[in-house]
């Protein structure tokens, strides 16, 4: 399924944007919201969800709720968008679609958003702060592997796919595979 997704996106022209497909985003939500909520999530979070079927990908990586690297850059030159869906816990958990550096593709991936949170070991907070951060990294891993089943544009799943090419370029060389690559 990786190879699929990821040839399906190498037909297209090497310089060309190549967005998700809302049924991919509307996949990769559903799965972050149903592990993220422990019932039905926040209104506050309406505003980052796409429309129902069909709709215009590129405007909605470009709304005014979604955080965008470069903020003010054209949808070209954007290396990502970060859309704060939170979790039951902790609402500043963010689902992201990122492009690999030198690559015109998006990937997905789960900012728990926690990492600049800190306290002191003798803190009162330090304990629950800790337990947070637990919980967001398993959250995420947890929404990254359901991703990843259902055959999503994920980091891992991208570097799968990088690996298999060169060893795939490397073989019809006629040369072995290193074994750093294997």
């Amino acid at each position: 399924m990786i190879s699929f997704f990821f040839n399906k996106m190498q037909d297209s022209d090497k310089n060309k944007l190549r967005l998700p497909t809302p049924d991919q985003l509307h996949c990769a939500i559903d799965i972050y919201l149903g592990h993220a909520y422990l019932g039905d999530f926040p209104e506050t979070i309406s505003g980052y969800l796409p429309d129902e079927g069909e709709f215009d990908v590129a405007a909605w990586i470009m709304g005014e709720m979604v955080e965008r690297d470069p903020a003010s850059a054209p949808l070209e030159i954007v290396r990502s968008a970060a859309f704060r869906l939170g979790n039951t816990f902790y609402p500043n958990m963010k689902f992201r679609i990122s492009r690999p550096p030198n690559d015109t593709m998006f990937i997905f991936s789960v900012d728990c958003h926690d990492a600049i949170l800190s306290a002191k070991k003798d803190s009162p907070d330090f304990a629950m702060l800790e337990e947070l951060k637990a919980h967001n990294a398993k959250l995420a891993e947890t929404i990254l592997i359901d991703w990843e089943k259902a055959g999503l544009p994920t980091e891992r799943n991208y570097l799968r796919f990088k690996i298999q090419q060169a060893k795939e370029r490397k073989e019809s060389l006629g040369g072995d595979v290193p074994d750093k690559i294997r």
